[in-house]
């Protein structure tokens, strides 16, 4: 059972089985699971409090701001920053380096099982998050599940996107918490907002143009039809109503998968060739 590289996917299997079991155990899971709670209450709320607001409203507010700009980064940062200093911190670090595992390997492996973990709790939030804006309203079970299913490729792309990145900075600086959360404020944060050439650098970009291009958010209020997200997002359907100044859906795509791919390349790579100061739990 050896690999070409003459590693064991034994190794590789158990590596992968026990971090994903990490990522799902302790209060790390629990947290993230509070916090994703969140939008689905909100919507519960919102429902109850307001029920004259349209559904689409609430499925903008939730799914296409507060997840992508601030629960997806979070979640990212939480589980992706520490591939491997959880494991220096942890002193286990020394065990993987023994095993028939090259270091990319133990990176790639680790990543996988992060991307794995963040892509199957977004998944399952927002269904949750779908389900308390629109059953028992007048959509269609088709439409909701369309839109869902939208919503959660978009979503998933993101926080991969987002992990391959926040891994890649774990590697760089020791207070990748701090940076990642720096960098989700000042880049995806402020950068993506402003309507001019450098929130193509942003992720959240990408993932804003693909939610536009794939759905509408188009909702009536006093004879007057809104576009709540064109309107938010300082999209300018007047002047450029084919969005010729904005990339295709399949580019967006492209552009999200490509980046997560070099993130991971780069990451593993220089998992490949740093020296890791290791110590036993005995601190020898």
């Amino acid at each position: 059972h050896r690999a070409t590289g003459g590693f064991s996917w034994i190794a590789l299997w158990t590596l992968y089985t026990l971090t994903f079991r990490q990522h799902m155990h302790g209060r790390r899971w629990i947290v993230m699971g509070v916090l994703f709670l969140l939008p689905p209450g909100l919507a519960v709320l919102i429902r109850a409090t307001a029920p004259d607001a349209p559904s689409i409203v609430t499925e903008f507010l939730l799914a296409f701001l507060l997840i992508p700009q601030a629960l997806l980064p979070l979640i990212a940062l939480v589980y992706a920053s520490g591939i491997i200093q959880d494991e220096q911190e942890d002193q286990t670090l020394t065990y993987l380096l023994i095993r028939p595992i090259p270091r990319w390997a133990i990176y790639v492996v680790k990543l996988l099982a992060t991307l794995t973990t963040t892509v199957l709790l977004t998944t399952i939030f927002t269904v949750l998050m779908y389900a308390a804006i629109y059953l028992g309203s007048e959509a269609s079970f088709n439409t909701i599940v369309r839109r869902c299913s939208i919503a959660i490729a978009i979503h998933g792309l993101a926080v991969v996107a987002y992990c391959c990145l926040f891994g890649l900075i774990g590697l760089y600086t020791k207070r990748a918490l701090i940076a990642g959360i720096l960098y989700t404020a000042v880049i995806e944060g402020l950068l993506a907002n402003l309507p001019f050439g450098l929130r193509f650098v942003t992720i959240i970009y990408y993932a804003r143009i693909g939610a536009y291009r794939s759905m509408d958010f188009i909702f009536t209020r006093n004879g007057r039809d809104h576009n709540v997200a064109a309107e938010t997002w300082q999209i300018d359907v007047k002047k450029d109503p084919e969005l010729l100044d904005h990339p295709q859906l399949l580019t967006c795509v492209i552009v999200l998968a490509g980046a997560s791919l070099v993130f991971a390349v780069i990451g593993a790579l220089m998992c490949a060739r740093r020296e890791f100061h290791v110590k036993t739990p005995e601190g020898s």
